[in-house]
């Protein structure tokens, strides 16, 4: 195989796998390389040091790229340009290609469906209840309707103070497949312990931590994971 071949498939693999590290993971909100470098956290504040490899990986595939004899002479900033522009969108597609077909081929009807965003706030801390705001959205990449009930799993952090493991909407949610998108916004009142204060939520750092949720229904079950900042 010529060389200048031989250098396309290696530094475009090398951007090729820049992206699937950063892509985010079925049910999950953490990426591939956020698995493998995990955030530093301090007292206050969070260093991220996962994007750096894949960073490092893509500037050396469109390095390496500038050197192939097809761009000899070529503008190294329009190089970038369309690496940006065009070679990453088009892999990122085939990913989520992939990622589609995989959960297509779910047999369990709950484990088609996978979320988009998730927000998480706690507001109106007052006396003994606070009151929990979860805005929750899903993708159903299966072929039919699925219904189902929600549960979201709390942190050790919070559950101490909230006496709950876990916090029930009563809703019964229906998706339809195909991609259909699905946005719960839920207010929930949680009674808290005796003697909690705002001042022992807030120190928790709870939205560093990681939520879970179940949805589940009389036939199947899935878990989606929720991590923090």
């Amino acid at each position: 195989m010529d060389k200048d071949y031989k250098g396309l498939l290696k530094y475009s693999g090398l951007i090729f796998i820049s992206v699937l590290l950063t892509s985010k993971l079925p049910r999950d909100s953490y990426s591939v390389i956020q698995y493998i470098i995990r955030p530093i956290r301090f007292e206050h504040s969070v260093l991220y040091l996962s994007g750096v490899i894949p960073l490092a990986m893509l500037f050396i595939g469109i390095k390496g790229l500038n050197k192939l004899k097809w761009f000899a002479g070529k503008s190294k900033l329009l190089i970038f340009i369309m690496v940006i522009a065009f070679v990453i969108p088009i892999m990122r597609s085939s990913v989520d290609f992939v990622k589609i077909t995989y959960f297509r081929g779910m047999d369990n009807e709950l484990r088609s469906i996978d979320f988009k965003d998730t927000d998480i706030k706690i507001s109106e801390i007052k006396a003994n209840e606070a009151t929990i705001n979860v805005r929750l959205s899903l993708t159903d990449y299966g072929r039919d309707m699925s219904k189902f009930k929600v549960r979201m799993y709390l942190p050790d952090s919070l559950a101490n103070y909230f006496n709950e493991d876990f916090l029930e909407f009563e809703e019964l949610y229906k998706t339809y497949g195909h991609q259909h998108e699905l946005n719960i916004d839920k207010k929930i009142k949680v009674q808290l312990a005796n003697g909690t204060t705002i001042n022992d939520i807030s120190d928790t750092d709870w939205d560093w931590d990681t939520f879970k949720y179940e949805l589940y229904n009389d036939s199947s079950s899935t878990e989606l994971t929720y991590h923090g900042i």
